[in-house]
């Protein structure tokens, strides 16, 4: 175990890679599983970033290209051959909700501490609407996704 400052916390997350150059993180709770090759189902009229589901364990979960949407555009190649399923709570006392994240390598377990706190990446733009804080990990700033947003129409209704 790592030692900290007095008064530091420590938390675990996980660095999710999103696409070329663009990464973010989630709690160590929050990322529940991976899917190797996911068979997306295309949900007509949807926008670019979020026209698909996927099934898993008899659900379907809306899933989100993060990296489209920052980027403005739809991947123009199939390198997003992951899918990490993440799970959130839209209230304190709600049961949890899941969606689908693509990504395009296994993420990384990462320690993370209060004093690695700093300010959301200005590039791409749209940090501010996806996560809710964001910590520095070397010389990377990886904003922390703020799932509910995402998954319950922040974005835009799916």
């Amino acid at each position: 175990m790592l030692r900290s400052e007095p008064g530091v916390r420590e938390s675990r997350a996980w660095r999710l890679t999103l696409g070329e150059g663009v990464q973010a993180a989630v709690s160590e709770r929050e990322l529940v599983h991976l899917v190797e090759t996911p068979a997306l189902l295309t949900v007509p009229t949807c926008p670019y970033f979020c026209q698909w589901v996927l099934v898993w364990h008899e659900r379907l979960l809306p899933t989100i290209d993060l990296a489209a949407w920052l980027q403005g555009a739809p991947m123009v190649n199939g390198d997003r051959t992951l899918a990490g399923i993440v799970a959130y709570q839209s209230a304190p006392d709600a049961m949890p909700d899941y969606g689908a994240l693509l990504l395009t390598k296994i993420p990384e377990r990462l320690r993370v501490t209060d004093d690695l706190a700093c300010a959301l990446p200005e590039h791409p733009s749209g940090w501010r609407e996806l996560a809710w804080s964001c910590f520095r990990q070397g010389e990377a700033a990886l904003p922390i996704l703020d799932l509910p947003h995402l998954f319950s129409g922040g974005l835009l209704n799916c």
